[in-house]
């Protein structure tokens, strides 16, 4: 299965950043992944830590209904560099289907490789959103490449969340979709959607960094999902807004998502730079 794709309508330039155009490969398949690097703006220091951009699910590492791009800009300004790239099925990756979390793991995981190998560093964040969110949580509890990972409207079990979302998605009843979810199961192996199960990945969070945000107006996952994902946790931070739905609340209220996530990551990146001469 997989979503149309959509294209990438700005770049990074549009706001004034530096940004590199990379293609890598999936190491565990071999699929091509297309991405932006986009350095840090600070140019006083050379820091060694990033942030690496997960998307949502129909969407790519520019179009969601927030401005990523903005959010890097702030990012940058920090003194973190940020990889920005496309899943597969979405943007201008390869790839023909979408798993819904369980190949874009190894997509993310490809994407740490990349920038722990091609650029050197070694202090890498995750932020992702929906699908994006999921993903990202559990490769954060698998790769100890990954200090820390912001969760942005994740679903907590894409199996049962599947099931009891299908009449949002499809204007169908949820009993016509877990018929058609086991055809799916069935037909399309590489779904298996009972292995993409971010609360049971969020016990493994002992010794790194781990933030849930989501709104309470969400109607696509409701916010009880991060609740359940935090519950599992044994050390995070839950941070419930009322304000947008589903993965907008960096469009409703910038600043205050802009400080509260550089604090988080503070926290667990360390701040280790270079001064640079001018």
């Amino acid at each position: 299965m997989s979503p149309i794709k959509l294209g990438i309508l700005q770049l990074p330039s549009d706001y004034e950043l530096a940004y590199e155009d990379v293609s890598f490969e999936n190491i565990y398949d071999g699929v091509e992944l297309k991405g932006w690097w986009i350095p840090s703006s600070r140019y006083d220091y050379l820091y060694h830590k990033a942030v690496i951009f997960s998307h949502s699910y129909g969407d790519n590492r520019e179009r969601m209904p927030i401005e990523t791009l903005k959010l890097a800009k702030r990012l940058s300004s920090q003194g973190y560099h940020v990889f920005m790239y496309d899943f597969r099925a979405s943007g201008e990756s390869g790839g023909r289907f979408t798993t819904i979390g369980r190949k874009e793991k190894t997509d993310l995981l490809s994407a740490i490789h990349y920038v722990k190998e091609d650029k050197g560093i070694h202090e890498i964040a995750l932020i992702g959103w929906s699908m994006g969110a999921a993903t990202s949580i559990i490769v954060g509890s698998e790769s100890d490449d990954v200090k820390a990972v912001i969760a942005d409207s994740p679903f907590a079990d894409l199996e049962s969340y599947t099931s009891e979302a299908f009449a949002y998605w499809t204007g169908l009843p949820n009993s016509v979709g877990k018929y058609m979810i086991r055809v799916a199961d069935n037909i399309f192996i590489d779904m298996n959607l009972s292995e993409v199960k971010p609360y049971i990945a969020a016990q493994r969070y002992e010794n790194k960094g781990l933030m849930l945000i989501h709104s309470t107006k969400d109607g696509a996952i409701s916010y009880k999902q991060s609740e359940l994902i935090f519950s599992h946790a044994p050390s995070a931070e839950l941070w419930i807004t009322k304000k947008g739905g589903h993965i907008r609340n960096y469009k409703h209220q910038k600043e205050i998502y802009e400080d509260r996530i550089i604090e988080f990551l503070n926290k667990y990146i360390e701040q280790d730079y270079m001064f640079q001469p001018l």
